[in-house]
């Protein structure tokens, strides 16, 4: 089965189970965190670049030099170019999976500033994301 992916382009990244929770950065922090599309100082716009394509693509998650990543088994942000395993859930849901411990990339609960943090299967739809194009793929 072939999956279209919406790879190499600026995405907001949405948490499918939190409606408009994105992934974002607190004001002044490295720390990645979910953050209301409306909320001051969101910096939720994501260039989002494939390594590999395929039933389970590789991607990298970046704004200006930064990247999101993960290191002993929690989402950071920063310098290293760090690759996700993505792979898709179902119409516009993906999950994203860190290679190094297996771990989902999931948003625990609806509060503005919530950190993204990583777990195990069984997160339902808070371990689900969309990918909403603010420029158009490239590829």
């Amino acid at each position: 089965m072939s999956f279209v992916v919406p790879w190499d382009g600026v995405y907001r990244v949405e948490n499918v189970a939190y409606f408009e929770q994105n992934i974002g950065l607190r004001s002044h922090d490295i720390i990645i965190a979910g953050r209301h599309e409306d909320a001051t100082d969101p910096r939720i716009k994501w260039e989002v670049k494939a390594t590999a394509v395929g039933e389970y693509s590789k991607i990298t998650i970046q704004s200006d030099s930064q990247y999101i990543g993960a290191d002993s088994e929690k989402v950071v942000y920063n310098a290293k170019p760090y690759e996700w395993n993505v792979s898709y859930g179902d119409v516009g849901r993906w999950i994203i999976r860190d290679p190094a411990s297996g771990l989902l990339m999931y948003l625990p609960s609806n509060d503005d500033g919530a950190e993204v943090q990583l777990m195990q299967e069984g997160g339902g739809d808070a371990s689900y994301w969309r990918f909403i194009p603010l420029r158009p793929p490239v590829n």
